[in-house]
Parts: C-alpha cells; sequence; structure tokens
C-alpha cells in the first residue's frame, strides 16, 4: 500500500510540474505578444519576441535534462540492484536477460544525454565526429552518435516511444497465450499505464499537426509595416493544442526516463515483497 502511495504521490508532484512547465512556456512564447495586444489584461511575461524557450529549463544541462540524467541514473541502479540480488524468485531466465538488455540500454541513453562525460569535464570533440565528410560528423559538435544521424536518434526513439506508450496498452487489447514472464516484463503493474496515457497526450498531437504539416509556423505573426500587431489565432491554437511552443522532445524524453524508473521499481517490487 505505501509503494502505491509512493507511486501515486510521484504522479501528482510530475503533473504540478508539467503545469508549471506549459505555464511558463506559454508565457515565454506568447506572453509578450499578449501583453501588446491586451496590456491592461495580460501583464505578466517572461520573454521577448525573439528569446525563445528558457535556456535555464530546456537547453543542454538544463533543468530538464538534469532531472533526466538523474532518474536515468536511479533507474539504472534499481536494476542493478535486482540483477545482482539472490532473491530465490528472480530465477526467470527471460526475465534476467531483459533486464540485461534494459540495463545495457538505458547506460547507453544515460551515456549518450551526458556525451560520455563532456558535458561535465569539458574535454575537447574528437576530430572524428567534427570533419563534415565523416558519416560520424556531429551536427552540435560533441561526443555522441544521436547527433550524427537519424539511424541512431530516429529509431531507437520510436522504439523507445512505442515501449512506453504502447506496450501495455497492445498487451492488454490483444488477447494471446503468454507466459508468466512475459506479462510480468510487460505489465510488472497495471497502474504504469497511467505514465503511457500521459505521454500519449503530448504525442499524437504533435504527429497529428506538425508530422503531417498542419502547422504553418512563419503565419504564426501577423506583421503589418514591420510591426507585430497579433497573432494568427489558427496557427497560435494549432502550436498550443500541438505543445510546440516549447521543446516538446525534451519532456517527452523526461516522461520516457519516468516510465522506465517505475517500471523498473514495480518490477523489482515483485521479487521482494
Amino acid at each position: 500500500m505505501k509503494f502505491n502511495n509512493l507511486y501515486k504521490n510521484s504522479n501528482i508532484i510530475l503533473i504540478i510540474f508539467i503545469v508549471f512547465l506549459l505555464v511558463q512556456a506559454f508565457d515565454q512564447s506568447f506572453g509578450w505578444g499578449l501583453n501588446k495586444m491586451y496590456p491592461e489584461i495580460y501583464f505578466m511575461t517572461f520573454g521577448t519576441k525573439n528569446e525563445g524557450w528558457s535556456e535555464f529549463i530546456w537547453f543542454e544541462n538544463g533543468l530538464i535534462e538534469t532531472i533526466q540524467i538523474t532518474i536515468l541514473l536511479t533507474t539504472i541502479l534499481i536494476l542493478l540492484n535486482l540483477y545482482f540480488s539472490k532473491n530465490k524468485f528472480f530465477e526467470s531466465t527471460l526475465i534476467k536477460r531483459f533486464v540485461i538488455i534494459e540495463i545495457f540500454g538505458l547506460s547507453y541513453f544515460f551515456f549518450e544525454e551526458i556525451s560520455w562525460g563532456q558535458h561535465f569535464i569539458n574535454f575537447d570533440t574528437f576530430e572524428f565526429f567534427l570533419d563534415k565528410d565523416n558519416f560520424f560528423y556531429n551536427h552540435q559538435g560533441e561526443i555522441n552518435l544521436h547527433n550524427t544521424s537519424r539511424i541512431f536518434n530516429e529509431f531507437p526513439r520510436i522504439f523507445v516511444m512505442i515501449w512506453c506508450s504502447l506496450s501495455i496498452i497492445i498487451f492488454k487489447s490483444i488477447k494471446f497465450k503468454n507466459s508468466k514472464e512475459f506479462s510480468i516484463i510487460i505489465v510488472p503493474n497495471i497502474k504504469l499505464i497511467f505514465v503511457s496515457y500521459l505521454l500519449l497526450i503530448f504525442v499524437v498531437p504533435d504527429l497529428l499537426f506538425t508530422k503531417l504539416g498542419i502547422i504553418d509556423f512563419s503565419k504564426l505573426h501577423i506583421i503589418e509595416n514591420e510591426i507585430f500587431k497579433g497573432f494568427n489565432l489558427g496557427t497560435m491554437l494549432s502550436v498550443i493544442f500541438s505543445f510546440n511552443f516549447f521543446r516538446l522532445s525534451e519532456l517527452q524524453e523526461l516522461l520516457f526516463v519516468y516510465y522506465f524508473m517505475w517500471h523498473s521499481l514495480f518490477l523489482r517490487s515483485l521479487y521482494f515483497k
């Protein structure tokens, strides 16, 4: 019961934090314009027309990325503790293999996020990643693979997105014979589906609006004689509903690692009851 309450309270904190991010990002993106349009109504603003997103929150080594790597490291330690435990219930070969794969996968995720230590030690990027003629040319001049090619970025991201948002839903929707171990791997606790639903909220609208080319960001501002007159309401609403007024990919990654952390905690709880 205490563990379930911990999960519930953790989700409440997560929702409050996301609401804070949305309010701050909305004001940062649109507050300056709404203040010009309705100065007597909208008086609070963190941003200016050219400022963009908050660097403290969304950019490299910012608040979101710091939380991500903290959760990732915590999850890896949880899985290591589970793997090296001598609990008699942890005897399934399938689950052991899954935990090993997850440890290596999340470790790769963790080290890619910190550019294999470069963000902390600040050593120079190898020439290998700076050669524009090289297949592994890094577009941000860092030591990592996910900024070199879509192969190392988009494909793993799609797989992780499907696992975190749809695996439980698909498993519960399709009735097929399965082993107890396979069921535990996919659904260590059905309550985890809450995070899947939350992630879908920040995935599906983006797919519908931006990936299909529905939003034309060039029409967001109404400019007359080089003077800002207001926002195009239709474009503005499309940007808002698709959550593209902040670095959506960073929030999605935060939900990825949050899902992995609680998946690992629920898995661990099954063997240490």
